[in-house]
C-alpha cells in the first residue's frame, strides 16, 4: 500500500518538475538559498529573470483549484506582482505544468479548467491550455 506524500515532499517534486519543464524549453534555473523567499525558484532566458512560485495541485472535477497565498503560524500572505512573476501549477495526475502571471491574480483561489464547463460557460473561464508555457 502506497504511503500519502508529505506536504514538503510534494512541494520538493513539484520544484523538481518544473525546473526539469523549464531546463528542457531553453531556461536557465536558479534556487534561493533558504526558506525566507516568496519565490521558490528563478528561471533567466536571455537575460531577462522570473520569479515562481511553484504548487503541486492535484485536479478534481475537472480543474486545479489554486491556493494564492502562503501561510505560517502567525498570518496569511497573497503572492503580489512586487514578489513573484509567475505561479508554476504542477498537476501530479497528468504530469502537466501551467504558469499563472501573478498580475491575474486577484484573490486568493484560482482555478484552472481542464476541460469544457458542462454548462458551457465561458466568461471568468481559465481553461489550462491557455497557461501551458513560461512568457517573458
Amino acid at each position: 500500500m502506497k504511503r500519502p506524500m508529505h506536504k514538503k515532499t510534494k512541494g520538493t517534486l513539484a520544484e523538481l518538475k518544473v525546473a526539469s519543464h523549464l531546463i528542457a524549453d531553453g531556461w536557465r534555473v536558479l534556487f534561493p538559498l533558504g526558506e525566507n523567499n516568496r519565490y521558490d525558484l528563478v528561471a533567466e532566458k536571455d537575460g531577462c529573470f522570473v520569479r515562481i512560485q511553484v504548487k503541486y495541485v492535484t485536479p478534481k472535477n475537472n480543474g486545479l483549484d489554486i491556493n494564492c497565498s502562503s501561510s505560517n503560524n502567525w498570518s496569511i500572505l497573497q503572492y503580489k506582482p512586487e514578489e513573484i512573476d509567475y505561479l508554476a501549477i504542477h498537476d501530479p495526475v497528468n504530469d502537466s505544468i501551467y504558469f499563472i502571471p501573478v498580475a491575474e491574480i486577484n484573490k486568493y483561489k484560482f482555478k484552472l479548467r481542464l476541460a469544457k464547463s458542462k454548462n458551457k460557460q465561458e466568461r471568468g473561464i481559465h481553461y489550462a491550455e491557455h497557461y501551458t508555457s513560461l512568457v517573458i
